[in-house]
């Protein structure tokens, strides 16, 4: 029970992203596309400037690993990160206001300014998010043993589903007429104008109430492990170096890429299958997200608190990809034989097995750290895991259009080839995960900070 209550009480952050992600890429990505007639591809380079600050993530988390133990270490940087997302999306929506004014009277000048002014605030708040999220972990990591993370890290996750759908009812309940039938661009920018007002407050008080008062200082006389005496001198290009020297280290970043790789390369074309292959409309499709959330929110409980603490991390893993592999097979199965129950019923257990790969892969990355380095490691595999997320999602749309072009436009065997592929990753993906050794990673670390230190002392 305590463990629910501390992944409750963290989870107020997660849910604050979740909050976050449907304002910006659901609601202003939609605003600025369909109500203020920006292009697409614009919308998406202004939206998606955030997701290229994935990289500064290791940068955070060694300055977080640098701050004394007998001082707060993760608070100020999540606290911080809070506050900034809450500002910078008062400012997102009072510029997309001024964009949709400009844009009204044809200022073509005035447009391009306003376009630029919010892609340098998404920028910030992609930094923001890699600051506080690098932290949030590293504090996740420093408040619970290996025994309680599991459990935790589930709440936590599901926390963020939890955000997602508050968002929805957040936008729901702002926009109020927007939302009818026939509402008209002016009735948008209204509720945009409120929410630019409400969002903000909710986001910082989420943040806020997350993290206060959680984080202990700890005495300095604690902190005797090499790889803590150095975390002050080591520089992030050295440490880099270390990890390059260590084949498990290596190892892992591979496998954690390709495991994180194979869960998103359908992101950008499961919602498009079910249009071409089952005349779908926008409604239904649109409601496969929600069967794909409830089957992920289960995995993820079923994960922490079942299989993680039955079978490890290493085996829940690999029963993910397994899962995810059949569940993509019966989707192709449901796609020759046109039953829709089937294709239905296929991504519900799909998100169930996403739920448990991406736990245990969360698991993983908390479990390839060393203390004194928490932040700074976590930080590395997060760089990783949100490049491998971002190359999946733009890859899988452009494999589906490669394939059109070599069969003569067969729409169903180029999304089953972009299917099939994605099958082999997972396979791949669980099979390498026999090479991972945790413990032979540990000790590499942990000899290379001690030769290292006897370095620093001659």
């Amino acid at each position: 029970m305590q463990q629910i209550r501390l992944g409750v009480r963290l989870g107020l952050f997660q849910l604050s992203l979740g909050v976050l992600g449907v304002l910006t890429l659901g609601l202003l990505n939609r605003v600025l596309i369909q109500d203020i007639q920006i292009p697409a591809a614009l919308a998406a380079l202004m939206i998606g400037a955030q997701e290229l600050m994935g990289f500064t993530r290791a940068w955070f988390g060694h300055r977080s690993d640098q701050i004394p133990a007998n001082q707060l270490r993760r608070t100020p940087y999540i606290l911080a990160s809070s506050c900034t997302l809450a500002l910078l999306f008062g400012v997102a929506g009072w510029l997309v206001l001024q964009l949709a004014g400009a844009m009204q009277v044809a200022d073509s000048s005035s447009s391009a300014v306003w376009i630029a002014l919010l892609v340098l605030v998404f920028v910030g708040i992609g930094t923001a998010v890699s600051a506080g999220g690098t932290a949030f972990s590293a504090l996740v990591a420093d408040l619970t043993t290996e025994r309680e993370r599991p459990r935790v890290l589930a709440v936590v996750w599901a926390m963020r589903l939890i955000g997602v759908l508050a968002g929805t009812v957040l936008v729901s309940q702002l926009f109020g007429s927007a939302c009818l039938d026939g509402a008209g661009r002016a009735e948008v920018i209204d509720g945009m104008a409120r929410l630019m007002v409400s969002a903000p407050w909710l986001l910082a008080l989420l943040g806020v109430a997350s993290v206060i008062g959680l984080e202990r200082p700890r005495p300095v006389e604690r902190e005797t492990t090499p790889a803590a005496e150095l975390t002050a001198k080591i520089s992030l290009r050295q440490m880099l170096g270390l990890l390059r020297s260590i084949p498990q280290a290596s190892g892992f970043m591979a496998v954690m890429c390709l495991f994180t790789y194979s869960m998103f390369l359908n992101d950008a074309v499961l919602e498009p299958y079910g249009a071409a292959v089952f005349g779908m409309n926008v409604c239904m499709t649109t409601s496969l997200n929600a069967v794909l959330a409830f089957g992920f929110l289960f995995g993820l409980l079923l994960s922490g608190f079942q299989l993680v603490p039955r079978f490890g991390m290493l085996r829940t893993s690999q029963v993910g990809a397994a899962a995810s592999a059949i569940c993509l097979i019966l989707m192709m199965i449901s796609g020759s034989t046109l039953n829709q129950m089937l294709f239905q019923g296929s991504i519900g257990a799909f998100g169930v097995s996403l739920g448990v790969c991406i736990h245990a892969c969360l698991n993983l990355m908390f479990s390839f750290v060393q203390p004194g380095l928490t932040a700074a490691l976590l930080g590395i595999w997060g760089v990783g895991y949100a490049y491998s997320k971002g190359i999946a999602t733009v890859s899988g749309g452009g494999l589906l259009t490669l394939l059109q072009s070599i069969n003569g436009g067969d729409v169903l065997a180029s999304y089953q080839g972009v299917f099939s592929f994605q099958v082999f990753c997972f396979l791949i993906a669980g099979l390498f995960m026999n090479r991972l050794n945790l413990e032979r990673f540990k000790d590499r670390i942990k000899n290379s900070m001690d030769r290292f230190a006897a370095m620093a002392i001659d």
